[in-house]
């Protein structure tokens, strides 16, 4: 990001970067921010104790591939991790499976079912029966 007479310029800046964001032109939130740039946010969750996740693009170098920024706050405490975009697309499809799961589980809905597993080999864990 360069200042040109108090103005900024897109020579150096990415697509991505959200100025009024962006670490190159205001103070850090915190220290580790410093000189990036960064995207704006997303927000998920409404109030820190029950939890928010914000995450957002993030990188130090142009050109240079992002990271993304994963923020947690919670009654418990407050982390940080930056995924790369291969982690980011693993991390977001372990979600999608977990979303399929929960709406493919005909029992979810119901509060009173047996939530244990079935014996996968269907003999009630006796094996072979020592024959």
């Amino acid at each position: 990001m360069t200042r040109t007479g108090g103005s900024v310029t897109a020579a150096t800046h990415p697509r991505w970067c959200a100025p009024e964001r962006c670490g190159h032109l205001v103070p850090p939130v915190v220290p580790h921010l410093a000189r990036r740039h960064r995207g704006p946010m997303l927000r998920v969750g409404r109030s820190r104790a029950a939890g928010v996740v914000a995450t957002y693009l993030i990188s130090g170098a142009v050109p240079g591939e992002p990271l993304v920024a994963v923020h947690v706050a919670c009654r418990a405490g407050n982390a940080w991790a930056e995924l790369s975009l291969a982690q980011a697309a693993e991390l977001a499809g372990q979600l999608r499976d977990l979303l399929s799961s929960a709406a493919d589980d005909p029992e979810a809905d119901d509060p009173d079912a047996d939530r244990t597993h079935p014996d996968p080999q269907g003999d009630g864990g006796q094996g072979d029966g020592g024959e």
